[in-house]
């Protein structure tokens, strides 16, 4: 398991259609997966995600309640991140950081 560090998120992105509502299929390749993806479900979070650094005080703190918690569907920059691969899974992530979430879809 990838165990990101510092203000970083874990996201596993969406799965990118390959076949149109017709049935064509598409061709795949890196580029356009980069460019697909936008939204995805955050799996980990690191130890200071949505926390602010207090210079007075030294120290971090949780100012304003997480926009994001493990298991939301969330949008994010496009181009943000980097992609990471579990290497005991093989499973493709993204580890972006906290402040590159755009919003939250909600499960209603």
């Amino acid at each position: 398991m990838i165990v990101p560090t510092g203000n970083r998120i874990l996201v596993k992105p969406d799965p990118v259609e390959t076949t149109t509502d017709s049935g064509i299929v598409m061709v795949v390749d890196e580029k356009i997966l980069q460019h697909a993806t936008v939204s995805g479900t955050v799996v980990a979070l690191g130890e200071l995600a949505f926390k602010e650094f207090l210079p007075f005080q030294g120290v971090f703190k949780l100012i304003y309640e997480p926009y994001a918690k493990i298991g939301d569907h969330v949008q994010y920059k496009r181009y943000t991140g980097v992609s990471v691969k579990d290497p005991q899974t093989q499973e493709e992530y993204l580890l972006i950081n906290d402040n590159d979430i755009l919003s939250r879809f909600n499960k209603e």
